[in-house]
């Protein structure tokens, strides 16, 4: 069926009609339900009022005050067709889906050509689509189609169906015809002129077009013409959030979740607003009411997976976001996200899954192969240097991956520092100096190079040309973005103390930067986490439980990288494991943090007669 073409030919007959032709069109349609009470007169002119009455609360959402009306008709006249059918609208615009189709299957067998069953029938199939059953997600496309078709067989039996006119737009606008949406809307306006839902639509358009001004001249027609409208309210939120006014678009959005607190997007958009006002507690509260409301839309989850990172929680963070996952199956950011908080918190197998099936990602299969060779290199790293890992075929693969990604882009030096860690566990020092060498030529004097030039360091075990490496980075950053920047990437490398200096630059610059004061208070609880863990290590340690406290220690380690007193524990638990490969990396680690340490010829010494006694 070309849709086009139906809608091109609806408008031009419904252009030739007038309102008037509507209104004697439903007058004889009321004349024909009440042709059995012909001397009722005052009954059929107070249902031809009441008609289109019912429908605008309806469209307004106003379900309650409509169906009590529809129930005062059909409790004179049970087989009313109009208020039966209206009755089916209404159903559909609350969700209820599951009666409204049976009333339906029921309806259009007896009226086949009522308009009004055939603009709930497409609601219906429309509204399936945000639906948390995963058979309509699914076919979300042939919803859509199947509603357009009833739209269209609204229109084609009423010209001047402007609520039908509409909802075509809306199922337009979802299969992304901007154009053909807005010819849609502004068609339902030409039949009703003060019609506020048509004149929200195209503010929605204008603020997908980035059209900010136009979308707001348009949400104050839509308020004008409907003064209780909280759809118009929460869409003023989105414009001032983008217009980066955020205090007004907190007002725009309690207004609307006061008319309306079921409205899952305002509640999350609720919540993204407290979070960029720093009310991080406010945030949560919003989200976790935005699943009970609407527990398929994922956005909430996404959220609060954020705020559980930044608080280092990750367990948390990763369960929400499975739960997107189960949602939305198809959301890679989401894999991508579990994954790398997996390796962070050193559950390597769920890192490998989830890495793993992004790798052939047209857009993730970078980020993946870099996943599984720091995962790999992590694995090997906590196992004793590579004890349990060199004989895997599967870090084999993994190498195989990262050529093949430089072999697509020999350029990028995030590949080139993969291949240095998955070299050094393949046994290939030789191609790990060639890849370090290559990263320091090829670094520029620039922010990121030096980050990565950094990393390759720390790879190497050259912790204190890591340090001073991370440290210079700092002064390629020239603005506040840059420090934020910075910080981030040297939390995930657990190089606080440097995290911490770029954020105090950026507050320097910005005194009342959230993300700014946010990354100090993460810093500061990493910092208080590990030391809980390392006082535990070093009960055990004193209990000779050697290998729990390296546990302990690995635990500190995550929480806060620059302690050179973690490092000292976790050597001496190394030698008494007789670990010397563990016991001598670890000292040297503890000199290289703590260069003027008042031990340093003691623990030279001892570095000697460990690797004296490896040989």
């Amino acid at each position: 069926m070309n849709y086009k073409k139906l809608l091109i030919s609806s408008i031009v007959v419904m252009a030739a009609l007038s309102t008037q032709v509507y209104a004697k069109e439903l007058q004889a349609q009321v004349q024909k339900n009440t042709a059995a009470k012909p001397a009722n007169v005052s009954a059929v002119k107070t249902a031809t009022q009441v008609y289109p009455e019912i429908s605008r609360l309806i469209e307004y959402n106003h379900c309650a005050d409509a169906d009590a009306k529809i129930k005062e008709i059909l409790n004179t006249n049970p087989n009313d067709e109009n208020a039966l059918a209206l009755r089916t609208v209404s159903m559909a615009k609350q969700h209820k889906l599951d009666p409204a189709q049976q009333e339906l299957d029921k309806l259009l067998k007896k009226y086949p050509k009522n308009p009004t069953l055939h603009y709930a029938q497409g609601l219906v199939y429309l509204q399936r689509t945000t639906s948390s059953d995963v058979d309509h997600i699914k076919n979300t496309r042939g919803l859509i189609n199947s509603s357009l078709k009833e739209f269209v067989e609204a229109v084609n039996l009423n010209s001047n169906y402007y609520e039908a006119y509409n909802a075509m737009g809306v199922a337009t606008l979802k299969l992304n015809n901007r154009n053909d949406a807005l010819e849609l809307f502004n068609t339902a306006l030409k039949v009703n002129p003060s019609f506020a839902t048509a004149y929200d639509n195209i503010g929605i358009v204008e603020m997908m077009n980035g059209n900010l001004d136009a979308a707001e001249a348009n949400f104050m027609k839509a308020m004008k013409f409907n003064s209780h409208n909280p759809t118009a309210w929460y869409h003023m939120a989105q414009v001032e959030t983008r217009r980066g006014n955020y205090s007004k678009a907190l007002t725009w959005v309690n207004h609307s979740i006061h008319v309306n607190p079921n409205s899952s997007p305002a509640l999350t958009l609720q919540g993204e607003l407290y979070l960029k006002q720093g009310n991080q507690a406010a945030a949560i509260n919003s989200f976790k009411k935005a699943q009970i409301v609407k527990p398929e839309n994922s956005r909430p989850y996404m959220n609060l997976a954020t705020i559980y990172e930044n608080r280092a929680d990750e367990e948390f963070a990763m369960e929400q976001l499975k739960t997107a996952l189960a949602i939305n199956p198809n959301n890679k950011e989401s894999k991508l996200r579990i994954a790398n908080m997996a390796l962070h918190i050193r559950k390597y197998d769920q890192a490998l899954d989830y890495f793993s099936k992004l790798v052939g990602d047209e857009n993730y299969n970078d980020d993946a192969v870099i996943g599984l060779a720091n995962t790999y290199y992590e694995m090997a790293k906590e196992r004793g240097e590579n004890n349990g890992i060199t004989t895997n075929k599967e870090v084999y693969l993994a190498y195989d991956y990262i050529n093949k990604a430089i072999e697509q882009c020999p350029e990028d030096l995030e590949l080139h520092l993969a291949k240095l860690k998955l070299a050094r566990l393949v046994h290939q020092e030789p191609l790990s100096r060639d890849s370090l060498n290559y990263i320091i030529q090829a670094a520029g004097s620039n922010l990121m190079d030096s980050v990565i030039k950094g990393e390759a360091y720390l790879a190497l075990g050259r912790e204190k040309d890591a340090v001073y490496t991370f440290e210079n980075a700092i002064n390629f950053s020239d603005s506040v973005q840059d420090d934020l920047y910075l910080a981030e990437i040297l939390v995930h490398n657990k190089q606080f103390r440097t995290a911490r200096v770029a954020l105090q630059k950026a507050l320097m610059k910005e005194p009342n930067n959230i993300i700014a004061q946010n990354g100090i208070r993460y810093i500061n609880l990493c910092e208080t986490k590990s030391n809980e863990f390392f006082d535990i290590a070093q009960r055990q340690y004193q209990q000779n439980n050697y290998a729990s406290a390296i546990e302990y220690c690995n635990r500190a380690i995550d929480f806060y990288h620059n302690s050179p007193q973690i490092a000292k524990l976790k050597a001496m638990s190394y030698e008494k494991e007789l670990n010397y490969r563990g016991a001598v990396k670890y000292y040297q680690q503890y000199l290289a943090m703590s260069p003027n340490a008042g031990d340093k010829d003691e623990i030279n010494k001892k570095i000697d007669k460990i690797i004296s006694k490896a040989k």
